[in-house]
């Protein structure tokens, strides 16, 4: 990809202005939304902190911050700036309950109706490629909220980054749908593919095991969905219903394992609300008509996920107690990431006809006292519940496959316990017996 201003920036006219012109928009009292991830706007986010010293009641919300941006680490910024973030990173979430930054819980495909429930959007600040020749420009890897808020803001401002891919779907814009652009040549945020152990590779195995050639899959970030990805390339014509395409699906794109043939709905597309991993992806989905993106409330709504047959949701979690509540965004009262689309690709899968939702994770944490069960008699004190019991399909860890959908409670303890490692498998057992789960 050229990595040049390409496209005709004539077209974008008296629209094309200075940062410091765009940065002048910015007043006391606006609710402010910004880009995520892959399609981040860095140029807004590297000067925000500073702007925001001279207003008030500043309401920004954003999602996944890849950066220690300045307006994370100034603490003169609070009653000026407040930062709303709809999942937490490492960049931010040791900030949380510091008048900083502050978690909102909620699905992802109800972001955008939660933000507009707030009241109306002043700004909405995202990043775009340059102007086709037909006067549109692309919104790239970002489609999880953008192009929904991106209509509904009262001024919309959009860095124009030659490194940005064009994406088909929702992401194309009119420019006249466009009230600034600015110019941007900042590398897109990337993430490397986390390394795989062997705890990760059984797991694989027995998830594979469960996904039969035609299923559509979502599945997460991390070592373990890397680690399946490479235990289902001997499928076939698989497809991709997911709300990230990461690496991992790319992967198995360019493998010929996904081709989306007896997909129910979007057929031979890999459909996603925002894709992030390396350099080589957003190559990957440039220009690329097999790629789809479509909003969060489009990949996410449980009701779409459930058209497609055989679809098969991986996610992970910290910990599962032994009735089956899942906890996957805190340690504790801790917050760590966030719910995401968890809870509703878990629970769309199973509404479809031959689909499940599945919960992949090491048995054990590696902690300072050493290793700890992620099988737990009970949540952590404050620990979330991300996905109730009552919903919860399928758990897989190293030792083995626990199906716990419509079993009794004993029945789920037994299953839980018998996939945890053995060497707490007897006080699960014990704690089990004393509570009368058994």
């Amino acid at each position: 990809m050229s990595t040049s201003f390409g496209g005709d920036l004539s077209v974008l006219g008296d629209k094309l202005v200075e940062s410091a012109t765009a940065f002048d928009l910015i007043a006391s009292r606006q609710h402010i939304v910004a880009g995520m991830a892959a399609a981040e706007p860095v140029n807004f986010f590297n000067n925000i902190g500073d702007i925001c010293q001279a207003k008030e009641g500043v309401t920004l919300h954003c999602a996944n911050p890849t950066q220690d941006y300045s307006c994370f680490t100034q603490d003169n910024l609070q009653g000026r700036l407040q930062t709303n973030v709809m999942f937490l990173t490492s960049k931010v979430r040791h900030l949380q309950g510091r008048e900083i930054v502050h978690y909102v819980p909620q699905h992802l495909s109800q972001w955008v109706r939660h933000l507009l429930l707030r009241g109306e959007v002043d700004i909405f600040w995202g990043s775009c490629t340059p102007p086709d020749s037909r006067g549109f420009v692309s919104l790239g890897p970002g489609c999880c909220y953008e192009s929904e808020i991106l209509k509904a803001a009262k001024t919309v401002v959009l860095e124009v980054n030659p490194n940005m891919p064009v994406t088909y779907g929702a992401t194309h814009v009119p420019v006249q749908w466009v009230d600034y652009f600015v110019r941007s040549d900042h590398p897109l945020p990337t993430i490397d593919r986390a390394s795989v152990n062997d705890a990760d590779r059984k797991i694989a195995q027995f998830v594979a095991e469960l996904v039969a050639d035609g299923s559509t899959i979502q599945l997460g970030i991390g070592s373990i969905p890397n680690a399946i990805g490479d235990a289902l390339k001997a499928k076939k014509d698989l497809g991709v219903h997911t709300e990230m395409i990461n690496d991992t699906m790319m992967d198995l794109y360019q493998a010929g394992v996904v081709t989306g043939r007896h997909k129910s709905i979007f057929p031979g597309k890999m459909v996603g609300a925002f894709a992030y991993g390396t350099r080589e992806l957003y190559d990957f989905i440039d220009r690329n008509p097999a790629v789809e993106m479509q909003p969060a409330s489009v990949t996410n709504d449980p009701f779409r996920i459930s058209r497609n047959t055989k679809m098969v949701s991986v996610n992970t979690a910290v910990e599962i107690d032994i009735t089956g509540q899942v906890c996957s965004e805190s340690v504790g009262h801790r917050e760590l990431s966030g719910v995401g689309g968890a809870a509703e690709t878990h629970i769309g899968a199973q509404w479809g006809k031959g689909g499940r939702g599945i919960i992949a994770v090491r048995s054990t944490a590696q902690t300072k006292q050493g290793p700890k069960s992620k099988i737990t008699f009970e949540l952590a004190p404050g620990a979330k519940v991300s996905i109730s019991r009552n919903d919860v399909d399928t758990v897989v860890t190293e030792y083995g496959v626990a199906e716990l959908m419509g079993r009794s409670v004993a029945e789920r303890v037994k299953a839980l316990v018998g996939i945890a490692d053995p060497q707490f498998r007897d006080e699960l057992l014990h704690k089990a017996r004393q509570a009368c789960y058994l």
